[in-house]
This record gives structure tokens, sequence and C-alpha cells, in this order.
């Protein structure tokens, strides 16, 4: 008998989906970092970003059991497929409780009654969560359930954030209020992990059932790359908010943070691709196949985000001077642009990333971190001895600048048109550059070549190809 594999070749759809609470989130963000300024003092709104800074280990912990999972779910039939949901979600709950414990105790050894942040048993019930609902999302999207994820990520990531500021509008000096502003954002995220749950077993996907112990095997062989990436990733992302807090205060962390958080909402866009893409090229088998989906999907968000942004450069001072108000200088403005920058190659870097993870090569992203990770520290250690900000965010930009390249060069066959794609990424690169040291005309006129030639050589065809065609069929 032949069965039908459908290869969903119109998936446009399932990244606007995914992307649509995103811009949901960057509302949200723009309406509620301004009420945290007005209504917290540095020190709270601090604690406050530190604790969830916190929470961002779970993407170490959660050891990317959901993940393989995912990208396992896409090779097999429905009975298998329900053994290594159960199993995946067995284990989640086993790493969740005993990883954030071990966690929770190292942190309370370390930083208990140092005044850097609070510490509660809040933060073991956080990390908890977080492992378990990073896991139990990967599931949701290898599934092809992306309503349902963009719903729940709009929950866990932007409205437990966000929600907590309103609340402020209403009493800022309830006590009760300011002291539980975490715990508020932890209920909404528990909230969200149980939705995903509930769909798991309504739509019939989650049911007791046997160990798969496959699963472990392939574990075993696989996630201790994708875990040490996470890990690096861990250093490279927020470490730096920890040192600032530590040795520069919680105002300058404050004006740190709040542009490196609008800059942030970049990586929505990049994720809602990686979304689709993560399962898309792991059932996919043929060389070209993944070589189209793959170069589709970076030269989209290339084009799509550097022509938004370099189109709205010029207007940036005044945005943000409106936005934030008496709480804006000409630091968070130069503070932007360098993450606006380091962010958008750093989503790039992101969708290559997710490459590696769907081919299961992600040991090759491993060894190109370490070997970045130790100038790395040096650099940090330098900023701590400098104490100025700028540096900090230079140093980040550097590292995702050679990252970049590095990535690209390692899968160049599997890129069309490598060549312009390495042009593009150098001059909008350049043009950013000029704007942060303030040539604000030679910025504009590089900005101008730029975008001429991203419309004059950007592959259209591929990209209608992999996103408006319609669906085809193939038989085994």
């Amino acid at each position: 008998m032949k069965v039908v594999y459908l290869y969903n070749k119109n998936y446009l759809g399932n990244i606007i989906i995914s992307g649509l609470p995103g811009i949901l989130s960057i509302i949200l963000s723009f309406i509620s970092i301004p009420i945290f300024l007005s209504q917290l003092t540095p020190e709270l709104y601090a604690n406050y970003i530190i604790q969830h800074s916190i929470l961002t280990i779970g993407m170490i912990l959660n050891l990317n059991l959901g993940k393989l999972a995912a990208i396992k779910l896409q090779k097999l039939k429905s009975k298998l497929q329900k053994e290594v949901i159960f199993t995946s979600i067995i284990g989640s709950i086993f790493i969740g409780i005993i990883l954030s414990g071990f966690t929770f105790l190292i942190i309370q050894f370390f930083f208990e009654n140092k005044n850097f942040f609070e510490i509660s048993v809040s933060l073991f019930y956080g990390l908890s969560v977080t492992i378990f609902y990073i896991n139990t999302e990967h599931i949701i999207k290898g599934l092809g359930h992306f309503r349902i994820c963009s719903f729940s990520n709009f929950l866990f990531y932007s409205l437990s954030l966000s929600l907590p500021a309103f609340l402020l509008l209403i009493d800022s000096q309830n006590f009760l209020l300011l002291d539980n502003l975490f715990n508020i954002s932890l209920t909404i995220k528990f909230f969200s992990l149980i939705c995903l749950v509930l769909i798991l077993i309504k739509k019939g996907n989650l049911i007791f059932t046997k160990i798969n112990f496959k699963l472990f095997e392939d574990f075993k062989i696989h996630s201790k790359w994708m875990t040490l990436t996470s890990f690096y990733n861990q250093i490279y992302d927020y470490i730096d908010k920890y040192l600032i807090k530590i040795y520069l205060g919680s105002l300058m962390l404050v004006t740190y943070s709040v542009p490196q958080q609008i800059a942030a909402k970049l990586t929505i866009f990049s994720q809602a691709i990686i979304a689709v893409l993560l399962p898309q090229i792991s059932k996919q088998k043929n060389n070209l196949d993944k070589r189209n989906t793959l170069s589709a999907n970076l030269y989209l968000f290339f084009s799509m985000i550097s022509f938004t942004l370099l189109i709205t450069l010029p207007f940036y001072d005044e945005i943000l001077s409106w936005w934030l108000k008496s709480s804006y200088s000409l630091s968070i403005l130069k503070l932007f642009k360098i993450f606006i920058l380091l962010t958008f190659i750093g989503c790039l870097s992101n969708i290559i990333v997710s490459f590696y993870e769907a081919t299961l090569i992600s040991k090759k992203n491993t060894k190109y971190e370490t070997l970045t990770i130790f100038p790395f520290v040096l650099g940090l250690i330098m900023c701590v001895y400098f104490k100025n900000v700028f540096y900090f965010a230079t140093l980040l930009f550097l590292k995702e600048l050679i990252l970049i390249f590095i990535r690209i060069l390692s899968i160049k066959n599997y890129i069309t048109n490598f060549k312009y794609l390495i042009f593009y990424i150098v001059s909008f690169t350049f043009a950013f550059i000029l704007s942060i040291l303030n040539l604000d005309v030679f910025s504009y006129l590089a900005s101008l070549i730029f975008l001429i030639v991203l419309l004059i050589k950007t592959p259209y065809k591929l990209i209608i190809n992999e996103f408006l065609m319609s669906s085809r069929f193939s038989y085994k």
C-alpha cells in the first residue's frame, strides 16, 4: 500500500501565524516599558529584569529533549509519535524538578544576602515551569499546531512580562503588588503551560503509554551538543546584564536593558521562521530541497527586515524620544542602534543554527562557539575593568559578526547566491556603523546603494516558489 506524504510548500501562513503574537508583544512592550520606568525605582525594575533573566537558564536546563522529540516526530507514525511525546513529557518533569532545585541551591549559596537581586522559592518554581514549557512548546511545533503555540508563546513570553506594568497603573503604591510582580508573571507563565498540556491531551497526542527508550539514545548522541550551544548562548546573551548589575549598578542596567529589550523583538520574526523551518527541513531528504528551503527563508527574512530597518533609521531619534520622554538620552539611542544591528545579525545566525539542528549537525555549531567563548570572556573582563556599557554592546556585536561569517561559510553549498548574501551583510553592517558613528550623510548614501542592490538581486523567484506555490504530493 502506498503512503501519501504531504510536503506543504505554502507554509508562509504558518510563519505569519507564528509571528503575529510577536507583533502584539512589540506593542505591549512599547506601552509597558515606559510604565515600569515611571512607576518603579531603578532597583525594583532591575530586580525584575534580573529575575526574568535567571529564568532563561531554563533554555539550558531543558537539555533540548523537546527539540529532539520534535525532530523525531517528523519521521514516525502515529503510535510511535505518542510514545515519543509521552517519554519527553515525563523526562521534562523529572529534568525540571531536579535541575531547577540544584540551580536554585547554587544561586542561593552564592548570592543570598548579597543584595544583587531578590532570591525566593519563586525562582525554583519559575525555572521548573520554564523547562517544562520549552520542551512542550517544541513538541507542539513538531506536531504543526502553530496557532496554539503562537497564543501560548504570547502569554508566556510577552503578556507575563507586560501585564504587571498595567497593574501598577491601578495602584503603584500597593506594597503587596510591588513585592509580587514576579509572582504575577509566573502565574501567567504557568497558565500558558497548562494550556499546552491540555491541548496535547485533548487532541490525543499525549496519552499514557510505554517509554520510548530510543529517544534517550538520540538524546545521548545529540543533546550534549545542543545543550552546550544553549550554555554558550546563556553566556553570550545574559551574563552582560548580571555583570552590569553587579559592577555598574541598577540605573546603568536599566539604561542598557531598555534598548536591548526593544531590539530583541526582532527575534520574534526569526523565531517565527525557525518554528516552521525546523520541522520542514527535518523531513526533507533531498539536499536541493534543503538548499531551497534554507535560502528562501534567509532571503525572506533578510530582505524584509533589512529594508525596514534602514528606511526607518533616520527616525530612531524621534521615535525613542517620543516613546521614552524624560527617560530618553543619547546613550539609549546609540545603544539601541548597536543592539538593532547585532540582533539582526544574530537572527540570521539563529536561522542557520536551526538548519544545523534540523540536519543533526549541531556539533559543528558547538565547535564554532567553543572557539569564540574564550576571547569573549576576556572581552567581558575588559568591559568590567573599564565599566562602560558601550563596550559590552560592542563586544556582543563583534561576537555576532564573527560567528555569522563562520556559520555561513560552513554551509555555503546550501545557500543560493552565497556571495550576494555576504555582500548584503557587509554593506548593511557598514551603513549602520556609519550611523552609530554619527556620520549620517555617509550612512544614508551607503543605505541607498545597499537598497538598490537588494531590490535588484534578491532571488524573488526562489522566495515565491517556496512560500506561495501550492502544496504538492509525493508517493512512496
